[in-house]
């Protein structure tokens, strides 16, 4: 009954949305797709995963060539909900991925997708939980399961009131793979069965473990990643003051937004040599005696850390959120980070616990840390080694997550 009265009410919203649709660039450029789906998968039975946008596409990304390299499973359909992460996807998994628009909701949209490419299953990143799409995939036997799952504190008292008729939808759910204890009890509450919730931990975080290093090969650099223009002041105040105690050591500065490189460059080459990335990277020789270089690029920033002796993570001195602060401990350099890391609080919470890194909340408590951890090489490896544990922490989230989705694939498909 409840089946009938949605789609009911879907069919009377299309005109509506449609309209709405065509006054939204940004919805536009893929609606005709996402009401008539393209193709065919070929020959191939795939694992489909959704990834609404762009934050859950990068989580899609690395669930892939996990799988790609680790499992039997090499063939995938990745869909989205907007252009620009299919395009993202597109670009960064090229063949190893078909990557299509989210079908909407409608009942002719999802089964013409089913038809064309008969999925073995569907993993749902994070929570996006649209009726037909889970019905319609689950009737046509393939194992339907949110991976990662989490339910925001905005979402979760709406899901709450609609819990009568979530229960309809959850139960042809086979499992939601939580990324916290904290998610899967909101799971729980809203009518998920407690035998289909398993907590396997946030897989938001992991990365492809990066090639062996030698400690050895570190350089006197102090890197300053993802810095946000309300930080500038702060960042220049810190590398005045650190360069008249380390005049040996370089400062290394990269702007989340590229446009403020000329900022960074004129305020720093009047105290000090000042070079652009992009020039060191083209000479046929190191460059010595640069006390400040300004990262002009996009995609060196990882082998910065690399090679830093500790590093600052911004977007986090000022209200942006943060950014990601695992991308230093990689390599077993200590990190420094602000007070505002709301979209990275579990993750910052891990880090400062373990003693992998440090929160400062101005100019005079980063100089001070900086300084602390540059003068004790003792302090400087057990941070280092503290990061690297963390960091293996994240290789066993991802392990166990795909452990699950492997065994549940298998025991659908009687394998």
């Amino acid at each position: 009954m409840w089946k009938i009265i949605y789609n009911i009410l879907t069919f009377v919203a299309l005109p509506f949305f449609l309209l709405f649709a065509l006054s939204k660039r940004k919805i536009r450029k893929n609606i005709l797709e996402r009401l008539v789906p393209p193709g065919t998968a070929g020959k191939h039975r795939m694992v489909w995963v959704h990834a609404a946008s762009i934050g859950e596409a990068l989580i899609a990304e690395n669930l892939v060539n996990y799988m790609r390299e680790n499992t039997g499973f090499q063939h995938f359909l990745i869909t989205t909900n907007t252009h620009y992460a299919g395009e993202l996807l597109e670009k960064r998994l090229g063949d190893h991925a078909l990557v299509r628009s989210l079908p909407l909701d409608f009942i002719y949209s999802i089964r013409r997708l089913l038809r064309n490419f008969r999925p073995e299953a569907l993993l749902i990143i994070e929570t996006e939980i649209w009726p037909n799409l889970i019905w319609l995939t689950k009737k046509e036997g393939a194992p339907v399961m949110i991976v990662n799952g989490r339910i925001s504190d905005a979402t979760i008292k709406r899901y709450r009131g609609l819990s009568f008729f979530l229960r309809q939808v959850l139960a042809d759910i086979d499992y939601v793979l939580a990324q916290s204890e904290e998610h899967r009890q909101r799971y729980i509450s809203i009518g998920m069965s407690l035998q289909k919730v398993i907590n396997t931990g946030n897989i938001k975080y992991y990365r492809k473990p990066a090639a062996a290093f030698d400690a050895s090969q570190k350089e006197r650099i102090i890197t300053y990643g993802s810095v946000r223009e309300k930080e500038l002041d702060t960042v220049f105040y810190t590398i005045k003051r650190l360069k008249e105690r380390f005049p040996d050591y370089s400062a290394y500065v990269a702007p989340r937004e590229l446009h403020l490189t000329g900022t960074i460059e004129k305020e720093l080459s009047s105290f000090f040599p000042c070079a652009r990335y992009s020039s060191l990277k083209k000479a046929p020789h190191p460059i010595s005696n640069t006390g400040a270089v300004v990262v002009d690029t996009v995609g060196d920033l990882i082998d910065i850390y690399k090679r830093s002796m500790v590093a600052f993570v911004g977007g986090s001195l000022a209200p942006y959120g943060g950014q990601n602060i695992l991308e230093p401990l990689f390599f077993g350099t200590p990190v420094l980070f602000g007070p505002f890391m709301e979209n990275f609080r579990d993750i910052a919470d891990q880090v400062t616990e373990s003693g992998a890194g440090i929160v400062v909340k101005d100019g005079d408590e980063l100089v001070r840390h900086i300084a602390m951890i540059l003068e004790d090489a003792a302090l400087m490896k057990e941070m280092g080694e503290a990061g690297r544990r963390i960091i293996g922490k994240q290789q066993e989230v991802m392990r166990r997550t795909v452990d699950v989705i492997v065994e549940k694939i298998k025991l659908a498909h009687g394998s």
